[in-house]
């Protein structure tokens, strides 16, 4: 089993904070409310906070060290699939696809609901439609990424949810 990278504190508190309010806000806030509304500007905010730090930090966090590419996240998938290992600190290239793709539809779920309150489309049916999408689009990339994880540490033995925790 190869060693656990543990990640910063930034990193940790907006992953862990995203999350949280993210499920709450899909499975038990009620639509349009304001708990609701303030979940999703603390999600835009965590993420702002988190893009920010990935570009000033010298870490595996930053944001130039994991660039989202399908080509690598194959090879990636081949070489664990054939190794059992994964020897990358930080986002492997299959998990930098993803953490893009949720990121995109958290920004594109939290912009979309604001704009259900301060735009000049507010109100309107499609743009809630275009709303709730996006909150799907997340909410499967986040049970892939889960998932992910759940099947990545029976294959390599790596504790990733460790590294997120401690």
């Amino acid at each position: 089993m190869t060693g656990i990278y543990t990640w910063d504190r930034v990193v940790k508190s907006t992953h862990w904070l995203v999350a949280i309010l993210f499920l709450a806000n899909y499975f038990a806030l009620e639509e349009g409310s304001s708990p609701h509304q303030w979940a999703g500007y603390i999600i835009l905010l965590s993420l702002g906070i988190r893009f920010v730090w990935g570009m000033i930090t010298n870490s595996p966090a930053r944001l130039s060290r994991f660039p989202p590419s399908i080509r690598g996240a194959l090879t990636h998938l081949r070489e664990v699939y054939q190794t059992r290992s994964d020897r990358h600190e930080g986002h492997n290239p299959a998990g930098a696809i993803m953490i893009w793709i949720m990121w995109a539809g958290l920004v594109a779920t939290a912009l979309s609901g604001w704009s259900l309150e301060y735009s000049p489309w507010a109100e309107q049916e499609w743009l809630e439609e275009v709303h709730e999408t996006f909150a799907n689009i997340t909410l499967m990339a986040v049970t892939i990424h889960i998932s992910a994880v759940i099947l990545m540490t029976k294959i390599t033995g790596k504790r990733y949810i460790r590294s997120m925790t401690r």
